[in-house]
């Protein structure tokens, strides 16, 4: 059966098992190949299709998930579920009815649907000619390839509420090592849209070629606490990196400095933070959360004020309060919580700007590793490449510097926020941040 009978005939098999029940199904389609001195390395296309369910039987949710799509795989997955149910902690929530949702699939382009392989291929095969051709220090090319990507999604449940999604897209990038003087540099870029027609191949081939050549004559700085500038090419990760503090569960397990502190300062006036699922600023939107309780936006930061956590419906239960419709679950996970297209509102300044509120910073492009950094604690520690800048004037590349502090202080420290995103297509849009004081080891 498709994955939309599978999930008629769960919700049909599971009414009567217990109280409540949820299911989430998603249908995945892929196909990417790799390109390497002028020739198709390897081509892969996938599939991954299946269908979850939780279960609440007095009270207490039980998980289980199937991947194949029969009546006796589907009704043994009930029967987990239920089995389950007495392991867990009793939850009180009540699952939504079905709302009025905006018709049509804002995620999906029909035309993407006829791009081939064949069509990447050649696009492929022209971006690794154009990328050696804008520099002759460019000498390999070890990584460049494109994906095609197909999603069809289900969230159902024992209310009648019964929301499909579909989305589409396609990415397409380049890895270009460089070298000078004996000194080897790796830059990439990777393009993400759902509209071909957008596709250049001379941007990327100048995006990637640009990324592997700038860090040449890097001269070394010094040590000490100086004004750091991150970039809109990397401001996105430092703050993805910190998401789960503003998580309620976080709080609630005692694994986030935050808890109990909403309603207070915890960063600069200059710094907002939202989940913004239906905003304007991105081109994937999500009407309905994993849970299918509408989504909506959520300004978790607001002039520096924690203003409010995210939320599902078990973590809203048991704080006493609504769901921000922020619920996360594949279909072979437990229910979790995410924010859904994570946003930082632009400011006055463009990053050029920036540069030049102090008479010397570190312009940050680059970020290396993570395994120093803590959500929990809020400890920074990571590698960094970019620019010293003196006066709002680029002088010199920088790089192996180390950048150290704790997250928690930097946001307060966050002098002004720029105007300007890296990618229009990201889930995560955050512009450059110029923090007054960080501590860099060299």
């Amino acid at each position: 059966m498709n994955i939309t009978d599978a999930v008629s005939c769960m919700c049909d098999l599971a009414k009567g098992e217990a109280e409540q029940f949820d299911v989430i199904a998603s249908n995945t389609h892929s196909e990417s190949l790799s390109v390497f001195q002028g020739q198709v390395q390897n081509t892969e296309i996938s599939d991954s299709v299946g269908l979850g369910i939780r279960i609440i039987k007095d009270g207490r949710p039980g998980y289980a998930h199937t991947e194949r799509l029969t009546k006796d795989a589907i009704s043994q997955t009930i029967k987990d579920a239920l089995c389950h149910t007495q392991w867990t902690e009793a939850v009180d929530i009540e699952l939504p009815t079905p709302a009025k949702i905006p018709e049509g699939s804002p995620n999906y382009n029909p035309a993407l649907e006829s791009l081939t392989l064949g069509d990447v291929k050649d696009f492929c095969i022209e971006l690794e000619k154009q990328t050696f051709a804008r520099s002759t220090e460019i000498k390999n090319i070890p990584y460049l390839g494109a994906d095609i990507n197909q999603d069809f999604s289900i969230v159902a449940n024992s209310k009648g509420l019964f929301y499909t999604d579909k989305s589409n897209s396609v990415a397409v990038g380049a890895g270009a090592v460089a070298e000078r003087d004996g000194i080897s540099k790796l830059g990439n870029f990777v393009k993400n849209g759902r509209d071909w027609g957008e596709f250049s191949v001379g941007e990327i081939a100048e995006k990637a070629a640009t990324y592997a050549t700038e860090l040449f004559g890097a001269r070394k700085i010094e040590s000490g606490k100086i004004p750091v500038i991150f970039s809109e090419r990397i401001a996105g990760r430092f703050m993805g990196m910190y998401a789960s503090p503003f998580i309620a569960e976080s709080m609630q397990k005692g694994t986030s400095r935050l808890a109990g502190k909403q309603g207070t300062k915890i960063a600069s006036e200059k710094l907002s933070l939202w989940s913004d699922p239906l905003g304007e600023n991105f081109c994937n939107k999500m009407y309905f959360d994993s849970e299918g309780s509408l989504a909506r936006r959520v300004e978790v930061i607001k002039d520096g004020v924690f203003n409010e956590a995210l939320y599902n419906l078990e973590t809203a239960a048991k704080d006493g309060c609504k769901t921000t419709g922020n619920a996360a679950r594949g279909f072979g996970s437990k229910m979790s919580t995410a924010f859904w297209n994570m946003f930082v509102p632009a400011g006055e300044l463009s990053t050029a700007e920036l540069l030049k509120l102090f008479p010397k910073c570190l312009l940050v492009v680059r970020l290396e590793g993570g395994s120093g950094c803590s959500a929990v604690s809020g400890e920074l520690s990571i590698g960094a490449h970019g620019f010293w800048c003196e006066n709002g004037v680029i002088q010199h590349p920088v790089d192996s510097v180390t950048l150290s502090g704790n997250f928690f202080d930097i946001i307060r420290n966050v002098t002004a926020v720029g105007n300007e995103y890296y990618s229009n297509f990201a889930g995560i849009r955050v512009p450059a941040l110029a923090i007054d004081e960080l501590a860099v080891s060299c």
